[in-house]
Parts: structure tokens; sequence; C-alpha cells
């Protein structure tokens, strides 16, 4: 069965007895979306889209994150709907081109960045809007573009309505409560694979979680590593810089706004000694990161760089002596052995496509380099344009992946959200990531259309298992919230 609407295509967009429920909740209320990635919330939009534009008189606002996601969400809108004037804004198009092209088009695709500046320079009305989806609706806290937008829509519009579409809002009650207030969500609209109304639809993902041991060397580096980092937090809390030994990333960085802050208000020479102690202990646990989770090839590349830099607590840890020792150890490090599990995985895996995340750009040559001894394995990287990849180029690699140009794609976090890329069979995780949200997405790159599987390498006793677990606990509490938010909507 198919939907039929004077603006969807017909035979074009399948009926889901919970779709067609969750569009008819959208219409009444502003909404929350919350669906697990390849169960459609696309169509949902675009069914709302339909209603909207059948029953009123006025424009569409689609906003996503990225160009890829742009381009493929009016590529879904055209081939599925009779809908006529899809426009496609981003900042490469020249402001007054845009003007002109924002009052003929009736559906809107743009990225929020985009419509921000658009709204300041009052090239864009909002008045005449009757839908504002935004995807990716997670990221709408702080002062990411979306709050703002939305704000000005739900004061201009003269028919505001909001739909707010992700995979995973993250698993804290307050940061779903701040997407609710930024979006002016009225209600959740929440599913979960294991929901009876969908369990159908889902394809079967296979999770295999693939342990590797850190060599004799690594460990001894990584002793020595933890013993300088260890020295420093010591010093720092003896003189109560820090109120606690037990320190974490999040830690040290709030610790050095805290300071920063601070010493930029007063000028006090010791705030800034303390600023300049915890960019040290912040460095060196980057260090460790990279030695556990990536390799030494990754952290040797880090460290010519730290010895570049001018900064006191780059040049007082090339003069601490423990650490020129473990400068001297990194050098004759060898590869990680997750590169060669890495290759065992990809040659088994070959007659799939396969997509690999790694959260560093570091180590993504150091992934291609070796996947080029993997006999039948053609691949591609899929970039952000902070590293070099432009959106034109993001959109061309993604098509070439697809139509079997490249069968391995290696993705940093670009590769993550969204991403509609059809035909994956395998993902692997080169390492796990604390996120629940990048969990998530990374996870629904694969099994869209066909049974997939998953691959996470761990190295065992190193905060690659730590992440783990902190991003499985914190998925499975936003499972539980959402389910009471959404019993609470009806």
């Amino acid at each position: 069965m198919f939907v039929s609407h004077p603006l969807i295509k017909k035979n074009k967009l399948e009926i889901r007895d919970y779709q067609t429920e969750i569009t008819k909740n959208c219409l009444e209320k502003n909404t929350l979306v919350v669906l697990p990635t390849g169960l459609g919330k696309t169509p949902i939009a675009l069914l709302v889209t339909a209603e909207r534009l059948n029953k009123l008189d006025g424009k569409i606002l689609f906003l996503s994150p990225t160009k890829p996601l742009i381009e493929q969400h009016k590529k879904t809108f055209e081939n599925m709907s009779e809908l006529a004037d899809l426009k496609v804004f981003t900042g490469v198009v020249k402001p007054e081109k845009r003007e002109k092209e924002y009052k003929r088009a009736r559906v809107v695709f743009a990225t929020p960045q985009t419509i921000e500046n658009d709204i300041k320079n009052r090239i864009i009305d909002l008045k005449d809007f009757i839908l504002l989806i935004v995807d990716e609706a997670h990221h709408s806290i702080g002062n990411y573009a979306y709050t703002s937008i939305a704000q000005k829509y739900i004061k201009e519009s003269k028919n505001p309505l909001i739909l707010g579409l992700t995979a995973s809002p993250g698993g804290k009650a307050k940061k779903i409560g701040e997407i609710k207030s930024n979006l002016f969500i009225e209600q959740v609209e929440s599913r979960v694979e294991k929901d009876k109304e969908v369990k159908k639809y889902v394809k079967e993902k296979e999770v295999e979680r693939i342990e590797t041991e850190l060599p004799e060397d690594y460990k001894t580096a990584k002793k020595l590593l933890e013993r300088i980092f260890n020295k420093k937090v010591e010093y720092l809390f003896k003189i109560g810089a820090l109120p606690t030994k037990r320190v974490s990333k999040k830690m040290l960085l709030d610790f050095q706004n805290f300071y920063s802050k601070k010493a930029k208000q007063s000028k006090r020479k010791e705030l800034f000694f303390a600023v300049s102690k915890v960019a040290e202990l912040i460095k060196l646990d980057y260090c460790l990161e990279l030695l556990e989770m990536q390799g030494a090839k990754q952290l040797r590349e880090y460290l010519k760089k730290l010895e570049k830099e001018k900064t006191k607590a780059s040049q007082k840890l090339f003069f601490d002596s423990e650490f020129k020792i473990f400068n001297k150890k990194v050098s004759g490090l060898g590869g990680h052995p997750k590169l060669e599990k890495l290759m065992k995985i990809v040659s088994k895996e070959l007659d799939k496509k396969v997509i690999i995340f790694t959260q560093y750009r570091v180590s993504v040559d150091e992934i291609v380099k070796k996947l080029k001894e993997v006999e039948g394995a053609k691949v591609g990287i899929l970039i952000g344009q902070k590293s070099g990849l432009s959106q034109k180029e993001q959109v061309r690699i993604i098509r070439d992946f697809e139509e079997g140009f490249y069968n391995c794609l290696i993705c940093t976090s670009i590769g993550e959200e969204g991403l509609d890329i059809k035909g994956v069979g395998t993902a692997v995780f080169y390492e796990p990531v604390p996120s629940e949200i990048r969990s998530i997405q990374r996870r629904g790159r694969v099994a869209r259309l066909i049974k997939g599987k998953i691959y996470i390498l761990i190295t065992k006793g190193t905060r690659d298992e730590a992440y783990y677990w902190t991003a499985y606990h914190k998925e499975k509490k936003m499972k539980n919230f959402l389910v009471r938010e959404t019993l609470n909507s009806w």
C-alpha cells in the first residue's frame, strides 16, 4: 500500500501506520520526532509538508546542518512529491540572488547558518512560512543557529508550525528539555526499534566487539606518560588549583576556561600560571588518548606539532626530563594493533560496502595507507571542510561510494550524521565514542536497506572501554526518558 495524496507521487511512498499516526499528531502541535535511523523521519517531514501546503497558502523551510544532507533531503522530496520550486540555499550563492530565489521558492532547503545570516541581513522574510522543519534537532542547544531561527520564526510567521527530527536527542533530561524549549516543542513522538509497530521495518544489525591488547612497549610508554600526568595533577592539587586528584578531560577544559576568564579580568600572575599548567595536562591527556586509541604515528605527528608551538605549556613539557624520555620511547614504537584487526575485517567484508569511522583526522591517512594493502579495497575519504574537502566534493564522494567507485569509505564525524548512504552492509568503529548521540548516528549508517554488521575496535585496559560503556549507559537512559516523554504527550 502506498500513500494517496494530491502532492505525493503515486506508488512512491509506502504507507506505514506509525508514520501516519506521527504525521497526524505533528500537524496539531510543534513536535519533536525521535526515530531510529532508517525508519523514515524524512517521509514524515514530507507528509507534514504536503498536508500543510495542501490546506494552507505558504512556504516551507527545511533546515539541515550540512550541504550533503540538504541535497539529500531535496532529492527525496523531488523523487516522492509533486511539489515544484524546491530550492537549495547555502552561503555559496550570492546574497542578492538568494533574496530573489527566496520569493520564488515553495520549499526552501538550507543550512541554518545561511538562514541565520539572511535573517540578520533582512534577505529572508519568515512571515509566509507555514512550517519549519529542523533536521538533526539535537543541535538546538546553546548558540547554535537553530535556536535563533526558531525564535524569529515563531515571532514572525503568520501560521507557525515546527517539526524537529532526530535519531538521538541525548541522554540527559536537561538537554532534551533545552531542545524542547529552544524549538517551542509541545509534544514528543518517539519510537524505538523494539516497538511492535516499527519492528518489522528494522533491518537486523549484528554488533561485534573486537578486542586488542596494547603491545608491551606501548604499555611501558603509557605508564611513563601516566606518571608525568599524575605528578602534575598532584602539584596542582597541592597548591589548590584543582579540587581533586581524579580529573577528567571535561574537568580540565572547564578549569582552563574558568582560570582564563579570571586571569583576563584580574591580570593576576598566579591565575595565568594555573591556565598554563592546566593546558599542560590537557596536552598530556590528548597524548595518552592518541597512544591508547590511535597509534604511535598519530602521536608522533602531534608531538612534532607541540614542539613547534610557542606557548609556555608546550615549551615546559619539552623541558621536562621525563617527557623527553617518553618522547624518545614513542619514536621507536610500531603501529597500533587495531590496524591489523581492521585489515582482516575489511578483507572479510568486501563483498559489501564498508564504512569506517574514526574520530581523528590524523588517523585517516594511516588507515588509508594500511587498507591499500588489502586486495580489492577501493578506498574513499569523507572528511569535513576544515580538513580540506568542500561540500561539493563531499556530495561527489558519497555518490561515488553509492555507485561502487569506492567499496570502502573512511569517515570522520562528517559521515556520522543523517546521511542516507545506500547499500552499506558493514560499519567499523575504529574507536568507541563516549557520546550516545554519535554512537547512535554511526550505527545508523548501516543496515538501512540490507542486513548489516557493526564492528567496534576496543583496546583492553584503555579509555576505549570507558568510552564504550559511557555511550551504552547514556543511550539506555535516553531511551527510558523518551518513553516517559512520549507517554506524557498522549
